[in-house]
């Protein structure tokens, strides 16, 4: 099916990029991957594995590392390239992913990041058929190119799908209690929901403030294990994070799915994935100084002079046993526009 999003204002149509390893070739893949956001990408993957080869036995881990799909804003905030990458190695044995994906304006695409998480679902979930096809058949990627032409076609139903999955993402919220997803974060040993949504908050306020100066990290958000629960969730986590930062952010932030010790994440990265962060991927555990941490009492985001306020009215009202996720997400965007 074509990709759902809306064309912007100059009717702009969606490019597509594949590069990486296959298993019968002896270099590298490469269509229509010259363009500045795919470089940037391929560049961070390939310092990444340069981390993760400082570990012994990485080769092992990376190649049983599953699938994972992304979202990677340019440099210059103009240009997002999404899509999925597969663990792979060419003929030699030399480890490289293979990567696939859409590249959009980025003005297009991250106003409605929640809502095109669900919208474009059959997109990734396609994605990934193709490069797992390509990488186990050992075959040429004509199949996937043909996949990703496919999405180029415009779509008389790319808004009214947006629409469909902004009233899904409305009716999931509403009928999610915020003390189910606090509870799942508890059980997992992630902290609560009150202890993300002031991460959100202040560290993205902590980052507008001291922009080159602040170590660029990433939150890991805890993800449904229920089969098909996955993009909702990614999609609720977004949501959020859309509230909490509304009048902080320059530009929407890194975004991967992920696995670590038999559980699904999404990495979200309000500046910008660094390698050593990225080698997460390839089965290596991140390192401390790299992520979030969102239990920590002294983080520096919380000297901010309206973090104690805001802590108090999120902590009395995640206290309502009632209150669902839509209701937090309204009182979040209100206590956030009124940040200083």
């Amino acid at each position: 099916m074509p990709l759902n999003f809306k064309r912007a204002p100059g009717g702009a149509a969606p490019q597509y990029a594949i590069f990486g390893k296959l298993p019968r070739r002896a270099d590298f893949v490469r269509i229509n991957a010259s363009h500045p956001v795919v470089q940037e990408f391929d560049d961070l993957l390939g310092r990444s594995l340069t981390v993760a080869a400082q570990t012994e036995g990485w080769q092992q881990r990376y190649l049983a590392s599953p699938p994972a799909d992304f979202q990677f804003t340019s440099a210059d905030g103009r240009w997002v390239f999404f899509g999925s990458l597969h663990p792979s190695q060419d003929e030699a044995g030399r480890c490289y992913p293979l990567v696939a994906g859409a590249i959009l304006p980025a003005d297009v695409v991250l106003p409605h990041l929640p809502e095109l998480a669900i919208a474009n679902e059959l997109f990734f979930a396609g994605l990934r058929d193709q490069l797992s096809s390509a990488i186990e058949n050992s075959v040429e990627m004509l199949a996937c190119r043909q996949f990703l032409e496919a999405q180029q076609v415009p779509s008389a139903r790319a808004d009214a799908d947006v629409e469909l999955a902004t009233n899904v993402l409305v009716r999931h919220l509403q009928q999610t209690p915020a003390a189910r997803l606090q509870r799942d974060l508890q059980n997992a040993g992630r902290g609560g929901l009150e202890d993300h949504l002031l991460a959100f908050t202040f560290y993205g306020e902590l980052l507008r403030r001291y922009a080159g100066s602040t170590p660029r990290q990433a939150l890991m958000l805890l993800l449904p294990s229920a089969p098909g629960e996955d993009t909702l969730g990614n999609a609720t986590w977004l949501s959020l994070y859309r509230a909490a930062t509304q009048s902080t952010f320059a530009r929407f932030p890194h975004c991967i799915t992920l696995q670590q010790d038999g559980k699904r994440y999404l990495a979200l990265a309000p500046e910008s994935f660094t390698d050593r962060f990225l080698a997460v991927l390839w089965g290596i555990a991140p390192e401390p100084r790299t992520v979030v941490n969102v239990l920590e009492t002294s983080a520096p985001w919380s000297a901010h002079q309206s973090y104690a306020e805001v802590s108090y009215i999120l902590g009395r009202q995640l206290a309502d046993p009632a209150l669902d996720l839509y209701a937090l997400q309204g009182i979040v965007e209100k206590l956030t526009r009124t940040l200083a």
